[in-house]
């Protein structure tokens, strides 16, 4: 660095330290909308249903919350790096490499992304501002076009934070190799203003164009950029190539059916609820809870391991924080108990991901949507498979001690003794936070939702007040950390919130563009050609999402994945609930599957070093066995899955 050029540096990096305390600002600020959602839609639950009161405008007030929570937190969650990724071998680049890729992405894929939704976001809000638009509703709120401009709003944002990266991308490559990605940058602008200015250069000939957008796609997220902004900018970039900008003149209209959609209104309510969960402690005093019961048998502490980790699917559904809370507090005692390191490391992965497939389960809420099917009877299809999983799991480590005894001893009765007198006198209470509290949370969430009382999206605000109340209950002892707590639980909803939805946005684009070129009436002809049966294509379909599982989230297969292959379900007259189901549980088990499954990796994390890789994929292997088998059963035995739907 010259002393000519540091003026210049520090003045990017003060730009860039602006931007990022905008975005910061903006993100923080808008969280806490979450806990006034929560609290709203509570209100108008309790005066509905007592009172017969019930006001357009306050719903119209929730999905207004909703949708700024991750249009206004997207900017916000790109600062925190909280956007997903595929990170296979992004996290194994150095520093350097990792820079090269987040500029490449946010050059190529960020800004024409951002660039398509503010032209057209922009008209659409003007349009609506001119014309005075106001709520179709009698009574609804009196000016549409503002919610319309927080389409515009939120990525004015985004797309300022995109600068801010890009700056710090280009502080850590050299000086020579900066100026070439500078001037890509000057040649990309010029060529993206070029293409939304006129007509497509190159209108495609054939729906294989489509099906190479598909493919591409898959490529370039193993890259390791976000999954929302490669999805929705390569998607961009063949529609402005091949079909010209008009074809994205309805995309905020899409947007907006996103914005106002009551069920996907329960994924940040659900989060939230789960979020709040996992800061009260409530898995630490379970599994401790579960020692004092079941610690004198032998696999004690696994049982402990798979009934918490039901106990916490039902109650949270979030599997990284499950894997990772078990992992911190089990792993350690049960191998100091003498636990085999495979039996350990694969009962607790396995009993992680149960909250893919146990209601209330995000998983479901999200596949209702896409499936266009009722998540309530998603949630009542999941309960069977669930529980016979937890059997399964369980008869699994009572054949293990049978057969191998020394594989996990019981706790010495001298220690079981003292571990109960030492809780003694707090029993009571560890009962009733640890299991009576969480287990009528539940009953009141789900039995709501199966007795046709409240719909999910109610259900879910009225978990996430109870689960508030019984995290502040749990940690009465500790009063100067509530409000910490309370701040870090919506900024992490905001953050998780922000990216599922921004996901959403890159594969409505992605969808738009793939349909107009033809790409889904392509595949159906494909399909009718190859006369698969209905069987041959459900296979089908469930090897390619057990195969993707391996490298992409779930998040990913629901958005990408299943709307294509949706409308032909539909056409061979299959049960999309009981696909839902299947999808579900395929998805668990790529959570598991080596060498890519995430709740592996989340558990290598926090597994003490004498635990190798080799142990978890070992000790993984019965478990993924089991999955499978249930799998196939439920795809041969529909009743399975369908018995307490009808």
């Amino acid at each position: 660095m010259t002393a000519a050029e540091s003026p210049v540096l520090r003045g990017l990096d003060r730009l860039s330290g602006g931007l990022s305390a905008l975005s910061a600002w903006a993100g923080r600020s808008v969280a806490w909308l979450t806990t006034a959602l929560v609290l709203l839609i509570c209100y108008d639950v309790l005066m509905r249903y007592l009172f017969s009161y019930t006001k357009v405008w306050m719903q119209e007030v929730e999905w207004h919350f909703f949708a700024l929570v991750f249009l206004l937190g997207a900017a916000y969650t790109l600062k925190e790096d909280r956007h997903v990724r595929v990170d296979v071998f992004f996290a194994r680049m150095g520093e350097t490499w990792q820079a090269r890729i987040n500029l490449l992405g946010t050059l190529l894929f960020l800004v024409p992304f951002c660039a398509i939704v503010l032209k057209t976001s922009w008209a659409y809000a003007l349009e609506s501002w001119r014309i005075g638009e106001a709520s179709p509703e009698p009574g609804g709120l009196p000016a549409r076009y503002l919610i319309k401009g927080s389409i515009t709003l939120g990525y004015v944002l985004l797309g300022l934070q995109a600068l801010s990266e890009l700056i710090q991308a280009l502080r850590r490559l050299r000086r020579r190799e900066a100026l070439i990605f500078l001037g890509l940058a000057v040649a990309g602008s010029l060529a993206l203003a070029w293409l939304l200015s006129g007509q497509a250069p190159l209108p495609p000939r054939e729906p294989l164009v489509a099906i190479l957008l598909f493919g591409l796609i898959f490529v370039l997220i193993l890259a390791g950029y976000p999954v929302a902004f490669t999805l929705g900018g390569v998607a961009t970039l063949f529609g402005l190539i091949f079909l010209g900008p008009g074809v994205f003149n309805f995309l905020p209209s899409r947007f907006m059916g996103t914005m106002t959609n009551l069920i996907l209104m329960a994924v940040p309510l659900f989060v939230y609820m789960g979020i709040m969960l996992e800061k009260s402690g409530l898995a630490e005093q379970m599994l401790e809870t579960m020692a004092l019961l079941f610690g004198k048998y032998r696999g004690g502490l696994a049982y402990a391991v798979i009934l918490v980790g039901a106990m916490l699917a039902a109650s949270t559904g979030i599997v990284g924080a499950t894997v990772i809370t078990m992992g911190l507090i089990s792993l350690p005692t049960m191998l100091k108990r003498g636990y085999r390191p495979e039996l350990a490391t694969g009962t607790i992965a396995a009993s992680g991901t149960l909250g893919q497939i146990i209601p209330p389960s995000v998983v479901l809420v999200l596949l209702g949507s896409v499936l266009n099917v009722s998540v309530g009877d998603l949630f009542k299809a999941a309960i069977v498979p669930g529980l016979l999983l937890v059997g399964c799991y369980l008869l699994y480590v009572r054949g293990v001690t049978w057969l191998r005894p020394q594989w996990a001893p019981a706790m010495p009765p001298e220690e079981v003794a003292a571990f109960r007198a030492q809780a003694g006198k707090d029993m009571a209470r560890r009962l009733l936070v640890a299991f009576l509290l969480p287990l009528g949370l539940i009953v009141a969430v789900l039995g709501s939702i199966f007795a046709g009382i409240a719909s999910p999206t109610e259900a879910a605000a009225v978990g996430a007040l109870g689960a508030t109340l019984l995290t502040f209950f749990a940690a009465k002892d500790r009063k100067g950390n509530r409000l910490s707590i309370l701040k870090e639980v919506m900024q992490q909803t905001t953050q998780i919130t922000s990216m599922v939805f921004m996901i959403l946005m890159g594969a409505t684009v992605f969808a738009l563009v793939f349909r107009l070129m033809g790409g889904d009436r392509y595949l159906v002809d494909l399909i009718e050609g190859a006369n698969l049966s209905p069987t041959a294509f459900l296979l089908l379909v469930m090897a390619v999402v057990f195969v993707a599982g391996f490298f992409i989230d779930f998040i990913e297969i629901i958005f990408i994945i299943v709307p294509v292959v949706a409308p032909l379900f539909v056409a061979m007259d299959i049960d999309l609930v009981w696909i839902g189901i299947l999808l579900a549980l395929n998805l668990q088990t790529s959570f598991l599957s080596p060498p890519f499954g995430f709740s592996l990796f989340y558990l290598k994390g926090v597994a003490p070093p004498e635990v190798k890789t080799q142990h978890l994929y070992r000790g993984i292997v019965p478990f993924l066995i089991i999955q499978v088998v249930f799998l196939v059963l439920a795809v041969l035995f529909p009743g399975l899955v369908t018995g307490l739907v009808g």
